[in-house]
């Protein structure tokens, strides 16, 4: 039998791993809320209510601010479906927000305020002179009428063209912070941007250059063209935005940030490669010219020189040696992958291995001869 103080850590570590947000029901608030010894601001909501839906995108952010601050939790709990926790607080609207002072949980202060981050932020400082822990900067590059073609430059960019009192574009932060994110190790490659038009700093350039007329706009940008946008208009999840990046840019990303199995892997030459890896010494060397001539028009075009670097030592360990090169780097970076790396540094090993695992698919009995 599990005792309550178990029950409940188990509680709060499981509740944390799934989301920022603690998700509250009739079996758990008293744990959480009253006897936590913790300020908990608790947002009692309803599935069916419109208001509640609009607030959740900042709810979310506010919870993502708090999470590393020990005395304070942000909360939610379906007040509809669990009526009796409802009934308990009086609540006859939704959302209604109050907060459970650590010191004096019987008797929660009601907020009344503008439903925003920094009103919230007032809100918890006010009451229990706590502040969210400073956030790391955005990943999401801001631009103005004053940056945007200096930031864009020759680069890709998808941009969101937002307004503050836009529901739509409120519900679509959360997934363009991630998106941002996933691409952070790319940015040489592709921009991902906003364009807040509420916001002080001038846009008006912008909104009559693209002809903003609803909100959000999502638009591309490719090589810099900023005469030739591509207007965006598929699904606003994560999924789509990642495959709609990758086949624009020519990256490689899952939704989860890290890289695609084959990433890095030049598919156009594979037949070329196929036949070079697999063919005996002696005949490698005609053939390395032809696959150093089809990796040097594709170096033309401005593209994969990462890839095209590799792929050239790859082609000249296996006319000139060391023969053995690419088992023993598989080996070499199978085990760098198993230890703590920068995320750019597990990007590269991660390109090179994929490369050289199809290298080492290649090779055939008449590979050594």
């Amino acid at each position: 039998m599990l005792t309550s103080t178990v029950k409940f850590a188990i509680l709060l570590f499981v509740t944390a791993a799934l989301a920022s947000v603690l998700e509250l029901d009739t079996s758990n608030f008293d744990d959480v809320v009253l006897n936590s010894d913790k300020h908990t601001l608790v947002k009692f909501y309803a599935s069916w209510c419109s208001h509640c839906s609009k607030l959740e995108p900042v709810w979310e952010e506010l919870a993502t601010a708090y999470e590393k601050e020990p005395n304070v939790q942000i909360a939610r709990i379906d007040a509809d479906k669990h009526q009796k926790v409802g009934k308990r607080y009086g609540i006859n609207g939704y959302p209604t927000i109050k907060l459970f002072k650590k010191d004096d949980v019987q008797h929660p202060i009601e907020f009344e305020g503008a439903r925003s981050i920094e009103a919230f932020n007032n809100f918890i400082s006010a009451h229990t002179g706590v502040k969210p822990r400073s956030s790391p900067a955005s990943p999401v590059m801001k631009l103005t009428d004053l940056n945007i073609e200096d930031v864009v430059g020759g680069k890709d960019a998808f941009i969101a063209v937002t307004a503050d009192w836009c529901g739509h574009c409120k519900n679509l932060k959360p997934t363009w912070q991630k998106l941002a994110q996933i691409y952070q190790s790319d940015s040489d490659i592709v921009v991902i941007g906003q364009v807040q038009v509420t916001d002080p700093e001038p846009s008006d350039w912008i909104k009559e250059k693209f002809e903003i007329r609803s909100f959000p706009t999502l638009l591309y940008v490719k090589n810099g063209d900023l005469q030739n946008p591509e207007f965006y208009e598929g699904p606003r999840t994560l999924s789509a935005f990642t495959e709609f990046v990758n086949e624009r840019a020519g990256t490689t990303r899952a939704e989860d940030g890290g890289l695609h199995p084959d990433a890095g892997l030049l598919h156009s030459l594979d037949d070329l490669v196929s036949t070079f890896v697999g063919s005996p010494k002696h005949e490698r060397v005609k053939l390395a010219n032809k696959l150093t001539e089809a990796l040097n028009d594709l170096k033309s075009q401005n593209k994969y020189a990462k890839e095209i670097r590799y792929y050239l030592k790859l082609v000249n360990s296996l006319v000139n040696g060391p023969y053995d090169f690419i088992p023993r780097e598989i080996a070499r970076l199978e085990k760098m992958l198993g230890e703590d790396l920068a995320p750019e540094a597990r990007d590269s090993a991660l390109l090179r291995l994929n490369i050289l695992r199809y290298f080492n698919s290649c090779i055939t009995p008449n590979t050594y001869k």
